[in-house]
């Protein structure tokens, strides 16, 4: 018998937070309460209306279960299959890169940037390198009158996307694609006189409105030390930006003349030290660019109006 099979549930609860604090999990007592509510499959509401009742056998076994994991680091995410990111839910895989709160002020930036008018008037967007989607739903739930198209390498990303596509309605204004937006960038400067991007045929009509992207962005040489919810979880190819983890940001501004219309908007999810080097690759072409800030006080993102034509 283990202390999660033993006393109420407030004793489960305060045993499992023990727990995860022995594991080092920061959040520890959010993510007792999380993890006991989903073996349970009860609301908070209902939980604390009977604090004092006891665990089920079956109960106890799963939250055992979901308490090795997430002692082993599994994020907490794939151990519940779902995260809230903005105004909606998205369904989390192992092998998709998760949505993270952080990303959330790239979604905030571009509908402050847009205006209330965009979300009345229509718009294309195109989010690269979009894992589950996250990004170009909440932004598509939040200008009901755009369409998107999300592009990612990943066949099970882009299944996902898909999927998390249907379980917010949104599956009749978005489309998801498999590409590889990085090859597609050295092909298109490998080809004679540039130009047109000889993938582009992927990614549905372009130009488009609005260009996002949370990219990998992470150097070569500090993925060892990320935290291991991320490094032994993430795809290796949605967190490693090269070796200076920029790459994915080149291949973005060599893209950019074929797939963003003039005066369209671009909005890139960037690392709290990069904002100047980003700014460096995207050029003059990017007008009034802003860095936007997380709610941490880092630099996040980078945004602006994309002046340099279609080429």
């Amino acid at each position: 018998m283990t202390a999660l099979s033993e006393g109420t549930r407030t004793e489960v609860l305060a045993a499992l937070r023990g727990r995860l604090e022995r594991a080092g999990i920061e959040t520890a007592a959010s993510e007792a309460e999380t993890l006991l509510l989903h073996a349970l499959g009860v609301s908070r509401a209902t939980f604390w209306c009977e604090p004092g009742a006891k665990l089920s056998a079956e109960e106890a076994a799963t939250l055992e279960s979901l308490a090795s994991r997430r002692e082993r680091r599994v994020p907490l995410q794939q151990l519940i299959g779902s995260v809230g990111f903005h105004e909606i839910i998205l369904c989390v895989e192992s092998g998709v890169f998760i949505p993270r709160s952080e990303t959330e002020t790239l979604v905030g930036s571009v509908l402050e940037a847009l205006g209330p008018a965009a979300a009345a008037g229509g718009g294309r967007l195109l989010d690269l390198g979009a894992g589950a989607g996250g990004i170009s739903l909440a932004l598509l739930t939040a200008l009901p009158s755009w369409t998107g198209v999300a592009v990612d390498h990943s066949p099970m990303a882009v299944s996902l996307s898909d999927k998390n596509a249907a379980l917010n309605g949104l599956g009749s204004r978005f489309q998801a694609l498999e590409g590889d937006f990085i090859a597609a960038a050295a092909a298109t400067a490998a080809a004679a006189g540039g130009g047109a991007t000889p993938a582009a045929a992927v990614w549905g009509v372009t130009p488009y409105d609005l260009l996002v992207s949370n990219p990998p962005y992470i150097p070569s040489g500090t993925l060892a030390g990320l935290m291991p919810e991320v490094r032994d979880h993430d795809p290796h190819e949605a967190l490693d930006g090269g070796a200076d983890g920029l790459d994915a940001y080149r291949a973005i501004a060599r893209l950019l003349p074929a797939i963003l219309r003039r005066d369209g908007l671009l909005a890139l999810e960037i690392g709290e030290d990069q904002a100047d080097a980003i700014l460096s690759i995207m050029g003059s072409g990017l007008e009034a660019p802003q860095v936007r800030r997380d709610l941490a006080g880092r630099p996040r993102v980078i945004l602006g109006t994309w002046r340099g034509g279609v080429a």
